[in-house]
């Protein structure tokens, strides 16, 4: 008879029952364990890098034409041009774009060993894929050019 307790008072039989509860105090102190280590541990995203943006009145970019090496990028069948300021054209073939990436590394890195621009404008219209873009970007990041502005109209 754990938690009962008998007493006998005039002839009588009393019984008592102690109360079962839930013992709060240890309840609380678990949960600002586990809060504490959740805010301690956890870890917070970094902050999205911004894109330096620099325009003029009339929408021009501050760097003179002259300064700026013009990349476009045309959709034809079977791949896409790459235009390299006065250069000969390009081809990149869409299924195996290696060969005419490595190409748009040759010629860019002359233009900067030559003593060119540094600043690029990377030309595409809108029904060019987004992926060819993005290769395209990469490759010159990866030439050592690093201000590579997007621009829409040739």
């Amino acid at each position: 008879m754990s938690g009962i307790y008998e007493q006998v008072v005039g002839g009588f039989v009393r019984r008592r029952r102690t109360g079962v509860g839930l013992q709060m105090t240890p309840m609380i102190d678990v949960i600002f364990l586990l809060l504490t280590f959740f805010v301690l541990t956890s870890k917070f995203k970094e902050p999205e890098q911004v894109f330096k943006i620099d325009v003029t009145k009339g929408g021009q970019a501050a760097i003179s034409d002259g300064a700026v090496l013009r990349v476009a990028v045309e959709k034809t069948s079977g791949g896409f041009l790459l235009k390299v300021a006065n250069k000969p054209e390009i081809f990149m073939d869409e299924a195996a774009p290696g060969d005419g990436l490595l190409l748009l590394v040759k010629k860019t890195q002359e233009t900067v060993q030559a003593g060119g621009p540094r600043a690029v404008d990377l030309y595409c219209r809108d029904d060019i894929p987004w992926d060819a873009v993005v290769k395209v970007y990469d490759t010159l990041y990866a030439a050592g050019l690093k201000d590579i502005t997007f621009r829409i109209e040739f």
